[in-house]
C-alpha cells in the first residue's frame, strides 16, 4: 500500500485549519492539526513529518519564535502561511528557518504545488545507498546500471536519468518541463514529446500496461508519477 506524505498543519483557526485538512486528504495526505503551538514540539519528537505548514499568528508563542524552534531540531520542510504578507515578515520567516512562504488568502491549488516542490525537495537529499529500498529495483553504482527484479535494463543514458530520478521521487508528480529540467543530459532542445517517447519505452522495458500502470502513471494535465 501506499504511504501518504504525513502533513502537519499549525493554524489556531480552528475552521480554516480543518479545511485545509480536508483538502488535503482528498489530495492523498495525511494530515495532523496542531492549535496550541506549546505542544508542538513535544509532537515532533513522537512524530515524523514530510511537511509543516505553519501560522505566523499563534496564541501564546509568534509562529517566527516556533520556526526557528523547529528549525534548530529538524530539517522538515516549513512552509508558512500568514495573512503578514509584508517583506520583512516573509525575509524574516525565511531567516528564521522557514522553506516557503504562502501569503493569506491563497489558492489551495498553489499549496499543494509549493507542498510538491518540498517533498521533492527533501526526497532527492536521501543518501545514495538508501535509493532504491524496493526489492524490484537495484542500482549498481560502480557500472551505473538499474537493475529491475534481479536482472540489469539495458538503458539508454536518458532512460537512465529519468527512471533513476523516479525511483528517488516515488509518489511525486513531475511535469515534462520539470523532467528536462531534472534528468543530467536532458535539456530543451530534446522537447516535451521525447519525454513521453522515453517513458514509452521504459514501460516496454519494465512490462508497464499504460491503461493499468503498476510503475510509471500518466497524471492529466501535468506529466508522470512513478507509483509507490
Amino acid at each position: 500500500m501506499k504511504e501518504k506524505a504525513n502533513i502537519l498543519i499549525i493554524e489556531d483557526d480552528i475552521d480554516l485549519s480543518n479545511l485545509l485538512a480536508s483538502y488535503l486528504m482528498s489530495s492523498d495526505y495525511s494530515v495532523d492539526i496542531l492549535h496550541d503551538p506549546l505542544k508542538v514540539m513535544a509532537r515532533l519528537n513522537e512524530q515524523v513529518y514530510r511537511v509543516i505548514l505553519l501560522d505566523l499568528s499563534l496564541p501564546k508563542m509568534d509562529g517566527l519564535i516556533l520556526c526557528e524552534l523547529i528549525r534548530k531540531r529538524y530539517e522538515t520542510p516549513i512552509i508558512i502561511m500568514s495573512a503578514r504578507n509584508n517583506v520583512s515578515d516573509k525575509v524574516l520567516g525565511l531567516e528564521k528557518g522557514a522553506d516557503d512562504y504562502l501569503a493569506k488568502p491563497f489558492d489551495t491549488r498553489e499549496l499543494i504545488a509549493r507542498i510538491q516542490v518540498q517533498l521533492r525537495k527533501s526526497i532527492t537529499r536521501v543518501k545514495d545507498e538508501d535509493i532504491f529500498e524496493n526489492n524490484e529495483f537495484r542500482c549498481d553504482k560502480s557500472t551505473m546500471k538499474i537493475h529491475f527484479k534481479d536482472k540489469p535494463l539495458d538503458l539508454t543514458v536518458a532512460e537512465f536519468g529519468i527512471l533513476k530520478l523516479f525511483l528517488l521521487n516515488r509518489g511525486i508528480v513531475f511535469s515534462r518541463e520539470q523532467i528536462l529540467d531534472n534528468v543530467e543530459g536532458m535539456n530543451w532542445s530534446s522537447g516535451d514529446r521525447s519525454i513521453d517517447v522515453i517513458i514509452s519505452r521504459l514501460r516496454t522495458k519494465l512490462g508497464d500496461n499504460p491503461k493499468n500502470p503498476s510503475y510509471f502513471e500518466s497524471v492529466r494535465g501535468i506529466g508522470y508519477r512513478f507509483k509507490e
